[in-house]
């Protein structure tokens, strides 16, 4: 490998380490705004909604994670009812596990294909790439939903834009 290639391995994959942190920050963030739905709100359908979104976002995060290290494996229930605690607990440890998959992975392998079988048992291949793509667009996605969700209920809505999380904030004004 070239050293511009290999520069160009490591750059992307500092991208996806990039969404990694924006991702564990952000779903805090969720997690914070479940926590804070007044009593009345936690007795909402909309609110067992989110808590089961957000379960899936969990859920599909462990999934796939399991994909790309050859360990599959199928979920009991795509949308379980977690409580915040539950919440709270997996998303850390899915965020240690990711974490500990980036560490060890070879920037040539965003470019390497995985084959797996979706829930359905259909089989297809994706690159790790675009996997990995696909894993943080699929929690945003969801995200968004919460958010409406924690909205209804009568509380604040968790602000989980990628540059709302990522910026640095300056003390002078732009002229």
């Amino acid at each position: 490998m070239s050293d511009t290639s290999a520069a160009v391995h490591a750059a992307r994959l500092a991208h996806f380490q990039v969404m990694l942190r924006y991702e564990s920050e952000a779903n805090g963030r969720v997690i914070k705004s479940l926590d804070d739905v007044p009593p009345p709100g936690r007795g909402e359908p909309a609110f067992n909604k989110a808590l089961g979104i957000f379960a899936h976002v969990q859920i599909a995060r462990r999934v796939w994670l399991g994909r790309l290290n050859g360990t599959p494996i199928r979920p009991d229930e795509w949308f379980p009812s977690w409580n915040p605690d539950r919440l709270r607990f997996e998303a850390r440890d899915l965020d240690r596990l990711w974490t500990s998959y980036f560490e060890r992975m070879d920037p040539g392998t965003l470019d390497a294909w995985l084959e797996y079988a979706n829930s359905e048992g259909k089989r297809f291949a994706s690159r790790v790439s675009e996997v990995l793509t696909h894993v943080f667009n699929h929690s945003t996605y969801h995200r968004g939903q919460v958010a409406s969700l924690v909205t209804q209920c009568g509380g604040t809505r968790a602000v989980t834009d990628f540059v709302a999380v990522t910026r640095t904030v300056l003390d002078e004004p732009l002229a």
